[in-house]
């Protein structure tokens, strides 16, 4: 049988295992919020390249706008008045992308790879072009290739998609990480989709500018859905600023930039929007300004770039601060943990451990007869310090009835109060005991409830057995404080009904004994009898409980009877005698004494359904109050009779 933990260990093992779940959920949720500010780190590396990647497509879109027109310019002075447009348009796109592709190296992730080589294969077969574009603009018009305009326009617009598609596959490994940056994220998804589209108007319609040449009812049509992609990814950026909580912030930015876009569409709607057949026309505006025009539209729209972009850069500086703050309070959170650790580790040496070994050593003295010496405590008020008064009194009062031994009078009085003060140290130590069980209890509860998501199902069991402990503890302190009012509380002295007691106990067994099927028998009237009638009712439920609680036949009988003597085993008579008769389990003889010491039980079970092992305790204690005597007769797998006299 293992030895049960000390009471020195058990509190210690409670504050460490206390301490290390409190610490063990603290450093959890510091990890965790150590994991979010890295995952932030990382998003605003990766919103840095998507600001790259938009750079690109947009200076790149324009380079591809006004080379396309040039080549289909009619005459030199045409090409004359946009050659300053594409060589700066032509150097933005350059450095664009050579941020854009060093920004990517960093970034490692398998479908990537392909994409960035995708890339870099378009911007070499790009840098290949210009030179073919270049040679063709020397020429005359009549002189230039006429599928060259189309290759470099449809290499471009890959190049573009290429880029786009990176940005939207790098962009998914982190729309997971906050769900405003991930709307933030799609709202510039479409204020890209808005450069795309109004990139491939503006060079439609500058090839028409430089050619003078009317729309093909095929590029009306294409105008015109262009324009209601455009429409609905304004509409649709406005929506998820909005749901993001950036639009206060951007509006008038946000306003402006889509009013330059509807007053060039406006302009130029009744223009170009209208089938004519590709034929000759005259233009109220020429190529150059055409691309003034647009070139504010883009700037417009840069402007609100940059006042998105710093406004969700104050939001991810908003949250990597509040996330630096969550971990700084959960660190304190785990110094006040260990600092309390430490000081309920000292307070249980200092002041209960100590002070316990002490009155233990001084008990153990005086049951020696040696001298007893009690260190004082410090903290008399205490519950260890009312247990060390009790029993410093005590003390002095077996001191007073050593030296009164030889008076058959001082001695009584001395020896009466002596017990009244030992049953007053019972008192007092089983009613203070309760007050850290109760602490250990309901802190457990207390993280029980408050820590249920977060605990896992071992230490939930754990905590739910210390609960169990200590109520269990809590019962076992209220049953000892209980026999020790058995034994000096008056007995209430009344005719009793021996036959309405059974009944009022059957009664109040009723559920018990149906869920158990079980049944009370009274073969004859009981008789009526002089006794305390309370204690007696609860010597009879106790044995009637036990002989159906530890029954393992389908149908349990108790049998409940009077004799009016019996015949004892050392050949003496017994008169006036009570039985209570079960056919259930049967105890082997060797434990007939054993069934009645306190706390014994002979056979585990469930916790729900053990007792604290104190109830045929309690019986004996009431036969013998009454002057009577208990024993049994026993046969194994037959059944067991307890017979007692008062």
């Amino acid at each position: 049988m293992r030895r049960p933990l000390s009471i020195q260990n058990t509190l210690w093992l409670t504050v460490s295992v206390l301490t290390l779940l409190i610490a063990g959920l603290v450093m959890q949720e510091v990890y965790v919020q150590w994991q979010q500010l890295q995952k932030i780190e990382s998003l605003k590396e990766a919103t840095l390249f998507s600001d790259k990647l938009f750079d690109a497509t947009e200076k790149f879109s324009i380079e591809r706008d006004v080379a396309f027109a040039m080549l289909h310019a009619p005459d030199d002075q045409a090409v004359a008045s946009l050659r300053s447009r594409l060589k700066e348009s032509r150097s933005y796109a350059d450095n664009a992308f050579a941020a854009t592709m060093e920004a990517a190296a960093q970034y490692t992730f398998p479908e990537l790879t392909e994409l960035k080589k995708n890339i870099e294969a378009h911007l070499a077969a790009i840098h290949a072009l210009r030179i073919q574009v270049d040679h063709a603009m020397s020429l005359p018009h009549q002189q230039r290739s006429a599928a060259l305009a189309s290759q470099w326009y449809n290499e471009a617009t890959a190049l573009m998609t290429e880029t786009q598609n990176l940005w939207t596959a790098l962009i998914y490994h982190f729309t997971d990480i906050n769900p405003i940056v991930t709307q933030h994220l799609r709202y510039r998804h479409f204020l890209r989709t808005i450069i795309d589209y109004s990139g491939r108007e503006r060079a439609v319609i500058g090839r028409l500018l430089v050619e003078n040449v009317s729309p093909t009812p095929e590029e009306a049509g294409q105008l015109l859905r262009w324009q209601g992609m455009i429409d609905l990814s304004w509409k649709t950026a406005r929506l998820l600023a909005g749901q993001s909580g950036l639009f206060p912030a951007i509006e008038p930015d946000f306003r402006d930039a889509e009013s330059q876009y509807m007053t060039m569409y406006d302009m130029v709607r009744d223009i170009f929007y209208l089938p004519v057949g590709n034929k000759a026309a005259f233009y109220p505006i020429g190529t150059d300004l055409w691309f003034e025009l647009s070139a504010q539209s883009v700037d417009s729209l840069d402007t609100l770039k940059e006042a998105s972009n710093k406004e969700m850069r104050r939001y991810i500086a908003q949250i990597e601060n509040e996330g630096e703050r969550t971990i700084a309070l959960h660190l304190a959170l785990l110094l006040l943990a260990l600092g309390l650790c430490v000081y309920c580790f000292r307070i249980i040496r200092r002041r209960v451990i100590g002070p316990i070994n002490a009155m233990v050593d001084a008990l153990v003295n005086a049951m020696e007869g040696r001298p007893v010496s009690l260190v004082p405590v410090v903290h008399a008020q205490d519950e260890i310090g009312k247990l060390a008064s009790v029993l410093d009194a005590f003390q002095r009062n077996v001191d007073e009835v050593r030296r009164t031994y030889a008076m058959l009078e001082n001695y009584a009085h001395a020896l009466e109060r002596s017990n009244k003060e030992l049953d007053d140290f019972a008192y007092i130590a089983s009613h203070d005991l309760k007050e850290p069980l109760r602490g250990i209890h309901n802190h457990s509860r207390f993280l029980l409830e408050d820590n249920a998501g977060k605990l896992d199902p071992d230490s939930v069991n754990k905590l739910n057995r210390l609960v169990y402990l200590s109520q269990r503890m809590e019962r076992l302190v209220n049953d000892l404080l209980y026999f020790s009012r058995l034994g000096r509380q008056e007995l209430a002295i009344q005719s009793t009904d021996i036959n309405a007691v059974i009944h009022d106990i059957e009664n109040t067994l009723d559920v018990f004994l149906h869920e158990r099927n079980a049944r009370i028998v009274i073969p004859k009237p009981l008789p009526t009898i002089v006794c305390d009638k309370t204690r007696v009712t609860e010597a009879f439920r106790n044995l009637i409980t036990n002989a159906v609680k530890y029954n393992d036949k389908p149908e349990k009988t108790v049998e409940i009877g009077f004799l009016d003597a019996y015949s004892l085993a050392d050949g003496t008579m017994a008169r006036h005698v009570f039985y209570v008769r079960d056919n259930g389990k049967g105890i082997a003889s060797e434990f007939y004494e054993e069934v009645f010491r306190i706390f014994k039980r002979l056979q585990a079970g469930k916790d729900s359904e053990d007792g604290t092992g104190v109830g045929l305790t309690f019986v004996k204690k009431i036969v013998e109050r009454h002057g009577g005597r208990i024993w049994l007769e026993s046969e194994p797998n037959v059944g067991t009779t307890f017979y007692f006299t008062l």
